[in-house]
């Protein structure tokens, strides 16, 4: 499972290279509810509807987000096996670098353990885009 997560974060990370122009949101707390909708649908296994919804916001073309989303399906029901049935969302915290970079962190909670939703955006000039969407089961990076 730990190395499947990685390639997931590689995989993601590397789509980064293929953008192109989205729309943006002008506040970071725009960011912050987007997030909260997003990660709600993630919770309720809705990954193509979640994903769908960052496509006006992620500079990636939509057949690497679809591709995403299938990458994501497949690999759940490892994490369904591992960790149990859904038992809701947390979320954990924000963090900046500087005024160009935040991500907002929630627990993805579930019967036998959980794993964390990583939302990373970027501010080029005056507006946020999405960055990077991973979700790990290694949770040592939320312990302060």
């Amino acid at each position: 499972m730990k190395s499947t997560m990685k390639i997931l974060v590689m995989v993601a990370l590397t789509l980064l290279a293929g953008t192109t122009t989205g729309d943006a949101f002008e506040t970071a707390e725009e960011t912050k509810a987007f997030s909260d909708k997003i990660v709600g649908l993630f919770v309720q296994e809705k990954f193509v509807e979640g994903l769908d919804l960052t496509k006006a916001h992620w500079p990636l073309k939509p057949v690497e987000i679809d591709g995403l989303a299938n990458q994501i399906d497949q690999q759940w029901v490892m994490v369904r096996q591992r960790f149990g049935n859904a038992t809701g969302m947390e979320y954990v915290k924000t963090e900046r670098i500087g005024t160009s970079f935040i991500r907002h962190s929630y627990l993805h909670k579930f019967a036998n353990h959980a794993i964390y939703w990583r939302i990373d955006y970027y501010k080029p000039t005056d507006e946020w885009i999405v960055n990077s969407i991973v979700f790990l089961d290694q949770l040592d990076e939320l312990y302060e």
